[in-house]
Formats: C-alpha cells, sequence, structure tokens
C-alpha cells in the first residue's frame, strides 16, 4: 500500500538540504534549466548571508510521500511589501513539484494555512522572495535557458496553478534584440549631442567606489520605479549585496549613469549572462569546476539589461533610448551579441514602447498569481 502524501515543516538541517536539492533531481533531464551554485542555494536561505531575512519572515515546507520528496514550497510574509502597500498579501516563492494537482494543493495550502495565521488574506507569487528578486511563473518561452536572474519552470505549473484557482494578477515580458536586429532612430546621434549640450552626461560605474555607485543606483531605483505595480524599495543594504554577488563577473562599463551637471537622473544596469557560464557546472564549484568557471565566462554571448531607470523629472527626453544605445555599443567590445531586457512590466507602456523602437521582440512572458485565502 503506497504511503500518504505529507507536508513537512522544513525544521531540520537534513530537511533543509532536501529542500535545496529537489530541483535538481526534478529538472535533471531538461535541457533548459540552469543548475543553480549549490553555495548561493545555501547562503540565499540564511539570514547570516541574505539581508531580506533580516526584516521578514520564510517558512519552507515540502510535500513528501514517504521518503521521497515531491514537492517543495516558501511561504514568505513580505512584512516591507505590506508596509509599502498597505494590504495583507502574502506571498509563495521556490515552488517546484511533480505534475501532480494533489502535491501542488497541498503546497499551496501549507503556505496558505501559515500565512492566514500570520494575517495575510492573499497568495501571491511566485516570488523568491521578493519581486527584487527571481519572480514569475514562465508560460511563453519554455524552449529558451533562462538569461541570469530570471526564473524557469516545467510547462505544466501554469495549469497546475489556475486549476487551484490561481489568477494571474500581472504579466511581464522579456526581450531580446541581437547586432544584426538592433535598430536605433536615425536622430538618436543628434538626441545624444542635444542631451550633451544640456549638461547631460553618461559615465560607468566606478568599481573602486562601489559602494557610493550602488547607493546612487539604489535611490535612483527606488525613484523611478516607485509607480510600478509591486514595487518595494530596496535598501542599501540589499544592492550591496546584490553586487558582491555579481562583481565577479560584471563589467563597470555595463553599469551607466546619466548626470545633469553632476546630478544623478538615471541608470541602466546590464551583466553578462552568467547562466550560460554556470550552467554546464551541475550546481558546484568545487574542487575544479571553478576553472571551467573561468573558461565559460570567456565564452559568453548574451547580456541581460536587468535594471533602468530615470527620474521623473527627466523622462521623454531620451535618455532611456541613449542609456540602451551605450549599452549596447560597450556589449559589442565584449564580444556580447546579443542582448534581454528583462523584466518589462506589461503595464509599462513607456519601456515597452522603447524597446519596440529599437526592434527588440518578446521571448518570454511570466505572470505573478494570486488567491483569496
Amino acid at each position: 500500500m503506497n504511503a500518504e502524501l505529507q507536508i513537512k515543516k522544513v525544521a531540520s538541517r537534513r530537511l533543509r538540504r532536501e529542500f535545496i536539492l529537489f530541483p535538481y533531481r526534478l529538472y535533471r533531464d531538461n535541457s533548459c534549466w540552469v543548475p543553480p551554485l549549490l553555495s548561493e542555494e545555501k547562503k540565499f536561505l540564511s539570514a547570516r548571508h541574505n539581508p531580506f531575512l533580516l526584516n521578514n519572515r520564510v517558512e519552507l515546507f515540502l510535500c513528501r510521500r514517504g521518503n521521497e520528496t515531491l514537492g517543495r514550497i516558501a511561504a514568505i510574509l513580505n512584512l516591507d511589501h505590506q508596509r509599502q502597500h498597505h494590504d495583507q498579501s502574502g506571498f509563495f516563492g521556490m515552488f517546484e513539484c511533480v505534475d501532480d494537482p494533489r502535491v501542488a494543493a497541498m503546497l499551496l495550502r501549507a503556505a496558505g494555512d501559515w500565512l492566514s495565521a500570520n494575517g495575510a488574506d492573499t497568495l501571491r507569487g511566485p516570488t523568491s522572495f521578493s519581486l527584487n528578486g527571481i519572480s514569475g511563473l514562465l508560460i511563453e518561452g519554455f524552449s529558451l535557458p533562462p538569461a541570469i536572474l530570471m526564473a524557469y519552470n516545467l510547462p505544466y505549473y501554469q495549469p497546475l496553478l489556475e486549476g487551484l484557482g490561481f489568477s494571474p494578477v500581472m504579466r511581464f515580458f522579456a526581450y531580446e534584440v541581437s547586432r544584426q536586429t538592433i535598430r536605433f532612430p536615425r536622430a538618436v546621434e543628434r538626441l545624444e549631442k542635444k542631451l550633451h549640450d544640456g549638461g547631460i552626461h553618461f559615465r560607468s560605474m566606478d568599481f573602486s567606489r562601489a559602494e557610493r555607485d550602488m547607493t546612487i543606483i539604489i535611490d535612483l531605483f527606488n525613484q523611478a520605479w516607485a509607480d510600478n505595480w509591486g514595487f518595494v524599495p530596496a535598501t542599501v543594504e540589499e544592492g550591496l549585496d546584490a553586487f558582491n554577488k555579481i562583481k565577479p563577473f560584471a563589467k563597470n562599463d555595463l553599469i551607466i549613469l546619466a548626470e545633469k551637471n553632476g546630478r544623478p537622473v538615471g541608470f541602466s544596469l546590464a551583466l553578462p549572462d552568467a547562466n550560460q557560464a554556470i550552467k554546464p557546472l551541475g550546481g558546484r564549484l568545487f574542487p575544479l569546476n571553478w576553472l571551467r568557471l573561468l573558461r565559460n565566462l570567456k565564452k559568453i554571448d548574451l547580456i541581460r539589461v536587468m535594471l533602468m531607470g530615470v527620474a521623473k523629472e527627466y523622462r521623454n527626453l531620451g535618455i532611456d533610448l541613449i542609456l540602451d544605445k551605450k549599452t549596447a555599443e560597450n556589449a559589442l567590445k565584449y564580444g556580447y551579441h546579443k542582448a534581454e531586457m528583462s523584466w518589462i512590466l506589461e503595464s509599462n507602456e513607456a519601456m515597452n514602447r522603447v524597446l519596440r523602437h529599437i526592434n527588440a521582440h518578446i521571448t518570454k512572458t511570466y505572470a505573478v498569481y494570486e488567491k483569496k485565502i
């Protein structure tokens, strides 16, 4: 007789290890999934290494049959979000599951019950752990691997969630453009000169003064994204933590600041797609995979434009277009001949319009789902 399905709260080192390792088995035969580095996954779940966990609460659950793990989920009490939006939304993330509606239902019920007991009235996700991190359910574009810090999941997750009464509350897109397809308006050179004559100049990030420049970028991000759906301000601590993780493969001239007479008014942050280098490592750096990683980093052909923002009073001047142009020019110097711009909210018509103007096209679509609990 088969053992019953059971929900287990992750309350031991053994179960935490099982929580981390489950996706490596689930996606073993999937050619697009990128195994994250195990060392980074462990740090992500540690308050010593993840600033989000200092101010917010997370509970982890597994669904098991006997000794076999069939799914996992994180229930996330994002107090930063609740303070910002004055609502009682709770979140789920790190959701992975076999293709079984019973398993999915038990996992989501466990997350919902825990969040409800802590005052939440809505279950929204996936986010890991916030919208400032890896977020969204991939619903189109399964044949392509994810770019760095983007989500990937199996196609049956969407019908599992929708079959349990979850509805999409927001969609967002990944656009792609290549050296062969990118098109800038003919007037872009005149626009750049006009901005220059008006005192707006562009510079690369100074890695020797990383704390200063990341503080500037976080401030601009919080200004520029304040009206976006789901926005929660990022802290300088979170920004510096994120920068320290990406610094080993970041290029300073792919992180660009726009300044008006020395005052920061806009920025763009792009990274080489380190997922291309990490994917063959199977989640492990040691003992010798770090050498493979160094070799693989030289073969990257894609960048991801992760963030862009312009202060409100300087919008509609074309600063975002010039940030795109300079990013493309600098990327080509390194041999990166493709770019993904992600993620772009469906409701952000201004940015969608800019990307259409440079001939970018949508390659992947994601959604955040929610359900009342």
